[in-house]
């Protein structure tokens, strides 16, 4: 269980690496609102809130995976809690921050 653990938290640290590019504004944006966008709305689009978006989400995907390799090293119940916990509020903050930034956006075409 000790390989396990250990690439649970390669993925983690590839993760949380991940968020901060996206919170910088640095490297591709990894956003479905930017991959499924056509040329004309990428040129419109304001990219920060899904930058901010991405990175949160990326983030939070670290922390669920180094969870995950706590409880691959120590067996201890509660890490799997605290997994299921970060992956219920990843959850909320990606569907609330989607309508917000939606909001937003309708707001300026108003």
């Amino acid at each position: 269980m000790v390989v396990v653990g250990i690439i649970m938290f390669v993925i983690a640290a590839v993760s949380i690496l991940l968020g901060i590019m996206q919170l910088l504004e640095k490297g591709p944006l990894l956003n479905n609102a930017w991959l499924y966008a056509d040329e004309e709305q990428r040129r419109t689009m304001n990219k920060r809130p899904y930058y901010i978006q991405s990175g949160i989400v990326f983030v939070m995907i670290g922390i669920q995976f180094m969870m995950l390799g706590f409880f691959a090293l120590t067996k201890m119940k509660v890490f799997l809690i605290l997994q299921f916990t970060v992956i219920g509020i990843m959850v909320i903050t990606a569907v609330v921050s989607a309508v917000v930034i939606e909001k937003k956006q309708k707001k300026k075409v108003e």
